[in-house]
Order: C-alpha cells, then structure tokens, then sequence
C-alpha cells in the first residue's frame, strides 16, 4: 500500500511542469512589483483629482471675482448718472426748456462720458425736446418704464435694460425728475447708459483663451456677448438659457455654450437688487479649468510608466539570475523523482540562502523518500505473501464451514424425517392407551398418559418445524419471476380460517414482481401474516402490506396494529426457537420469524422490524429488484 506523503511528493513533482502562464515564478515575480507601485499610482490620481479641484475652485473664484466687479461696476455706473442727473435737474436752462443750451451741455458731457449711448430733456407731456442726439422727428416717451416711474415717484427711476436693433445698442436708461420750488413737475432729464462698457472690462481683464462673457434681460435676450457679438439681441436656447434672475445672487454651473464649449459659469445680478435686473454669465472652458490637472497625470503617468517598466525588466531578468536558476536545478531534479529515479539530486552543496536550504531539504526528501520507497516494496512482498497464505486458509476454511453446514442441515432434514415414523408410533399408542383405559385406571394414571401424549404431540410439531426450517436450504428451487401480488393471495388463502376467525381487515398496496422462490415467498408472507393475526390486540384487527423501491431493491412492509415488541427483542425473535410469550397463551415453537429470516437471506436480502408494545408492528424485508441469483 503506497504511502499518502509520497504519492503527494510525485504528484507536484509531476504537475510542476505544466503552469500556466500567470502561475509562473517570473510572472509572480513582476506582478508583485507592478502591485508594489500601485500606491503610486493611486497618489498620483489623487493628486490629480484633487489639483482638478483646486483648478475648478480657482476658476470658479476668478469667475466670480469677474461678475462681481462688473456688477460693482454697474452700480458706480449707475450711482454716477444719478448724480450727473440730479445736477443737470437743477439747471435754469432746463426749468426754462432751453433746447439749444441743453443739448450744447449734454453734448459736451457725452463727450465727456463716452460710457452714455444719450442724454436728453423730456416734458411732462412725454415729448423730447432736447438731447445730445440730433432728433429726426418728434419722439414722445410718456409710456417708457423710466419716464412714468420719475413722474410718479418725484424720483430717481431706473428703467428696463433693452436692445437697440436699429443703434444696434444695449442700454439701460435712467431718469431724474425738474421740480420746481412750488413743487411744479417742469421736465425729466433721462440718460441711456450704455452696456458696452462691458467689452472693455472683458479685454483687460486678461482671461484665459475661449472665456465668454453673456449679459440678458428677463426674457432671455441676450444684451451683451463677448467675444462673440453675433448672438446679441437673440434669445437663449432652452437647453443654455440661464434662468433670470437666478435664483441666488451668485451661484457656478457647468454648461455647454451655445458655441459648442463646455465652460465653467459664474452668474449673478447685473443692477441694482430693487429694479428688474438682468443676469451677468463669466465662463471658462472646461479644458482650460482641467489643464493644470490634466497635464500633471499625464507627466506624473510618463514617470509612473517608465518606473514599472524598469522594475519589470529588473524583476524579468534579475529573478531569471538570482532565483529561476537554482529554482530550475529543483524543478529538474523534481521530475527526475517523479520519473522514477529515486538516486535523482539537486547537486547544490553549501549555502546560506532560502533556495539553498529548498535545496539541502529536497535532498534530504529524495533520500527518505527513496529509502521509504525500499522499505515499503519489501513489505509489500511481505504482505503479499501473507495475503496468498491467508486467502488459502479463509478458502480452504470456506470450504469447510460450507461442507460442514451442509452436512448439518443435512443431519437436521433426515434426522427430524426419520424420527417422525416412531413418533407418530409412540402418539397413536398413547392416545390407543388414553382412550381404552380412560377412567379404568386411577386418576394419576389417566394425567401421566396425557401428559405423555401432550408431549409426543408438542415433540412431533418440532420436529415437523424443524424439518420445514432445514428445508429451506436442503431443497432449494431455481429463481423464476414471482408476481408478489399472486403470492400474497395464495398465503391469505392458505390462513382463510385465521383470517375468518379473527375478523381480520387485510389490504395491500399494489406489489411488483421479483425474481425468486414462490413457494418459499409465499411461506414468507404467510409468517409474517400468521404471526399479526396470532398476536393481535383487543381492537379490531388490520393489516397492510405495501412495498416500495428503494436503492435498486424493493422494500416491502407487513404493518400491525397487535400488541407489539420491545425494542430489546427486535434481535431475538428471528432466533430459532425463541419465544417472547408462554406457550398456553399465545402457542407455537418460535421457529416462524427464524424460517422467514432464512427464506430472505437466501434471496440476498435482509429482513427487520419496527414495534412499540402496544402501538403495532411493522415488518421490513428486501428483495433485489435486479435478476437474482440462487443462493446455494
């Protein structure tokens, strides 16, 4: 018998030449270093992610920065028109409607202030009659937000931000009302402040290339485009249109521009927080925001690559040099081993390394093993021998046992056929002796005669159940197809008057057919049945028989509701000649169960049974459900 830490030792011997690719030594080698430098490569796009970061922060504090300082730019802008307007509002020349002095003053403060598209002088009436403009023709202004807000009010008004498409402008107009000291509303001198201003402060700002700047009203029109002036004057898309006012005063988005660009946004209020103010939009593209960022991974990535690209060929050719060589001489020594040469050696002598110990160790191994190896084919040869010598003895002893119990049941059928003629002699005298001399002898006399009688009757069913037990085997009959069906009513018509007299209720499951004795079948069943129906309880009797199959054999059952069996008998009652009860209540021999433990184990299969005393008893024996054999 091989040994398991040899067959083992071979076996990884054998497989060791057959790796796959990611199972070599040298592949592990460089894997181990490539995973070394993966905290590496997490640091670097972390970095990276978190300089994205900071480069979106910056731009979104640049942006930010933008749309603040216009929108403080605004409110100055508008702060010093009011000024400019309440000066002028105090003039005599605009209480007396001088037209030629106005329009000289406003000329030369449009000069003055190129940041004003117009300055003009309107009536209470809504006409214009003065302003830095030349008038073409008469224009009254009387439904203009602003002129109606200053008549109203008696103060500053700021009107709604809109675009000129014929001066091709963007301008909100102001205005300040000329009160006279009675109170007297004499004129309304208005200003339109031009957004164009804008375009400077984009200029200078010196953003980075592809920025974009977008000023729109309350209905999305946009007033003021920078770079790209083509869009003035057209409303926002629904997809691009930013909501205005917004819905905080500052807030950053990222959106894709009309133009095509991803942009980082900065939005907020353009005016004053109290009028109907429009929207001011600063962006950045996306690629500039992530340059910074993008331009750190890519290089820190170039040195990352370069990195694992040495240490892969460092771990390549180094591990071939300092490792997969001795690594090698072992593995060439182990399949050697496995191959069957026993004498197989690394050949390394000294050293202090790990693969020098392996190596002194295999060494080590191989010698065991290959004396281990010598020592086990002696004891094979060994227990060889001692196996061909037992065999012999058990078969010679086979032989003998089987002779021996044929001979004894031999012994058993003729002695009990033969001591039945003197028997049956000795009973029929002595029932002549009990009938002639009944009552002529004394009563003692009378007793000892029908004790005799009652003995020689009780000796002959003996020996009639032992010669029917020896039978069993002394007479046996090919196995042919049985229908267990026809057995079982051929043993319920052998008990018919048991049947009838106990008032039994039998039933069966269908039954299948098997290969065996029906004679000897049927005396099965009739035990079994017989046995229910002679131990049976105080309430009616019932008995089933079902079977079943069950790995590759059927089980059939003989279920009871008698008096049942203590478990500690379940072995003792298949003993010929055992008996659980006294013969005056319950008679018979006890040789039943025994005949029908015989008559199953010659057809090769086995019988038990389940009982509770008082709760029935189930009887289980099996039948192969292949073609049987004969037993003997």
């Amino acid at each position: 018998m091989k040994n398991g830490g040899d067959t083992a030792i071979i076996r990884m011997a054998r497989s060791a030449g057959s790796l796959p690719f990611f199972a070599s030594l040298r592949v592990r080698l460089m894997l181990l270093v490539l995973l070394a430098l993966l905290p590496a490569l997490g640091l670097i796009i972390y970095t990276a992610l978190e300089q994205r970061r900071l480069g979106i922060q910056a731009a979104e504090d640049e942006t930010l920065r933008m749309v603040r300082l216009a929108a403080t730019t605004q409110d100055q802008l508008i702060d010093s028109a009011k000024q400019i307007l309440v000066t002028l509002a105090q003039l005599k020349v605009v209480y007396d409607h001088d037209a030629a002095a106005c329009r000289a003053i406003f000329t030369n403060i449009l000069k003055e202030h190129p940041v004003y598209a117009n300055i003009g002088l309107i009536r209470p009436d809504g006409l214009v009659f003065a302003s830095a403009l030349p008038l073409t023709n008469e224009v009254n202004l009387a439904d203009r937000s602003y002129f109606q807000i200053a008549t109203n009010t008696r103060a500053f008004a700021i009107g709604e931000y809109q675009y000129d498409r014929i001066n091709r402008k963007s301008t909100v107009d102001l205005a300040y009302p000329a009160i006279v000291q009675d109170g007297e509303l004499r004129a309304v001198v208005y200003a339109a402040l031009d957004l164009a201003w804008l375009y400077g402060l984009m200029t200078n700002a010196h953003l980075p290339p592809g920025s974009s700047m977008t000023v729109s009203d309350h209905n999305r029109v946009t007033l003021v485009r920078y770079p790209d002036q083509r869009y003035v004057g057209e409303q926002l898309p629904p997809s691009t249109r930013p909501r205005s006012p917004p819905q905080a005063p500052e807030r950053t988005r990222k959106i894709l521009s009309r133009d095509g660009t991803w942009r980082l946004y900065a939005s907020t209020r353009l005016g004053r927080a109290d009028t109907n103010a429009v929207s001011i939009s600063i962006g950045i593209p996306l690629s500039v925001a992530y340059g910074p960022a993008k331009h750190m991974l890519r290089r820190n990535l170039l040195f990352l690559t370069m990195a694992a690209m040495l240490a892969a060929a460092a771990a390549w050719y180094g591990g071939d040099i300092f490792v997969l060589r001795r690594v090698r001489a072992l593995l060439d020594a182990t399949r050697r081993l496995a191959a069957g040469q026993l004498g197989a050696r690394t050949g390394v002598t000294t050293g202090k390394g790990e693969l020098h110990q392996l190596a002194h160790a295999f060494d080590e191994m191989a010698g065991s093993l290959q004396q281990r190896v010598a020592e086990r084919e002696r004891a094979e040869a060994e227990l060889k021998k001692l196996n061909e010598e037992l065999e012999q003895r058990v078969a010679d002893r086979t032989l003998d046992l089987k002779r021996s119990n044929e001979d004894l049941e031999q012994f058993a059928y003729v002695a009990s056929h033969d001591l039945l003629e003197p028997l049956r002699m000795v009973t029929n005298y002595l029932q002549l002796l009990q009938e002639r001399y009944h009552g002529k002898l004394d009563q003692s006399a009378d007793d000892f005669i029908g004790f005799a009688r009652e003995g020689a009757e009780r000796m002959q069913v003996l020996i009639n159940d032992l010669l029917q037990y020896s039978r069993v085997g002394t007479r046996p009959k090919e196995f042919r197809p049985a229908d267990t069906d026809k057995v079982l009513k051929d043993s319920l018509s052998n008990l018919k008057v048991a049947i009838d007299e106990s008032r039994a209720k039998i039933t069966s499951a269908p039954l299948p057919t098997v290969v065996g004795d029906p004679v000897q079948l049927t005396q099965l069943f009739q035990n079994l049945i017989g046995n229910a129906i002679k131990f049976r309880g105080e309430q009616p009797l019932a008995i089933h028989v079902g079977a079943e199959q069950r790995d590759g054999a059927w089980q059939f059952s003989v279920r009871d509701n008698g008096i049942g069996i203590a478990s500690k008998d379940f072995e003792r009652i298949f003993i010929i000649f055992q008996r659980l009860h006294a013969r005056k209540k319950y008679p018979g021999t006890g040789i039943g169960l025994a005949v029908c433990k015989k008559i199953v184990e010659r057809h090769g299969g086995r019988i038990w049974v389940e009982s509770e005393p008082g709760k029935g008893t189930t009887f289980y024996f099996t039948l192969p459900a292949k073609k049987a054999q004969r037993a003997f």
